[in-house]
């Protein structure tokens, strides 16, 4: 679904930022192993999530092959770089067929209006999304924000991020926060060993009859709101119980039909 356009009087001629979220019915937005067939080959995958990607591009008005993912560091990638680190997509980054393919290390990825229809994204199965985009200057930022990246307050390193390449004000920057898993139904029957924020998370997971209650847009809104950040939008949708949408936490817990992918992302069009 198309969640978002840039609004305000804007002539014909201007930008308009378009933010969508893909769900099962559009396929996995994956080429991992664990969600196809064992008897598939990786080229077959690859050749499947291609044509996953080219459906979901003719749906939206983009060329599937031109889509930029952020290659984020994890405890299990090896993948080092200081917190925050973002990357301006540029021509340098426009050479491949495919640009699945170019490796970004980094955890936001930012794009211009002056280059139309090439969508940056990230895949999530219950992680908030969070977009930003300065609509003075017709530039926008993405970044996978899950429990692990709030925590070390990347929120907070997407608006610096903005500040720090266009001198962005911050009365300009707007915010959405995209489907994820919400508080009512993502629930630990621990307290979590990655909530070291201990401030942050004070207000955001509560404990009820012995169970944790984590409320992820709420943790990440607080942050943006520290920042001074006024325009800001948060999706209602929980990727748990919303049967549209693939779901980690839902699969973990026994429901086989939210196997899969989602994928969120924006592009400009003209």
């Amino acid at each position: 679904m198309v969640i978002s356009v840039t609004s305000g009087l804007m002539s014909k001629m201007e930008p308009k930022l378009i933010i969508f979220e893909s769900t099962k019915e559009d396929g996995i937005m994956s080429r991992n192993p664990k969600f196809y067939s064992s008897h598939l080959t990786q080229q077959e995958i690859d050749d499947k999530f291609l044509q996953t990607r080219i459906k979901l591009g003719k749906k939206y008005h983009f060329d599937g092959t031109k889509i930029f993912q952020a290659k984020q560091k994890n405890t299990t990638n090896n993948i080092q770089y200081p917190d925050g680190k973002y990357v301006v997509i540029s021509e340098k980054n426009l050479t491949k067929n495919d640009y699945w393919y170019e490796l970004l290390p980094a955890d936001i990825l930012i794009i211009s209006s002056k280059y139309p229809n090439i969508v940056i994204g990230h895949q999530t199965a219950d992680c908030p999304i969070v977009i930003a985009e300065d609509r003075k200057q017709k530039v926008a930022a993405l970044c996978h924000c899950g429990a692990i990246q709030i925590n070390r307050e990347l929120p907070k390193q997407l608006i610096e991020s903005l500040i720090t390449e266009y001198k962005s004000s911050k009365k300009d920057i707007h915010i959405y926060i995209a489907s994820c898993a919400k508080k009512e139904h993502y629930i630990y029957d621990t307290y979590p060993q990655w909530a070291t924020n201990k401030k942050l998370w004070n207000q955001y997971i509560i404990e009820k009859n012995n169970q944790y209650y984590i409320d992820l847009s709420g943790a990440i809104n607080h942050q943006l709101r520290e920042m001074d950040i006024k325009h800001i939008i948060i999706s209602q949708i929980d990727t748990i119980k919303d049967i549209r949408y693939a779901s980690h936490y839902a699969l973990v817990h026994g429901d086989k039909t939210k196997t899969g992918q989602n994928f969120i992302g924006l592009y400009y069009k003209k």
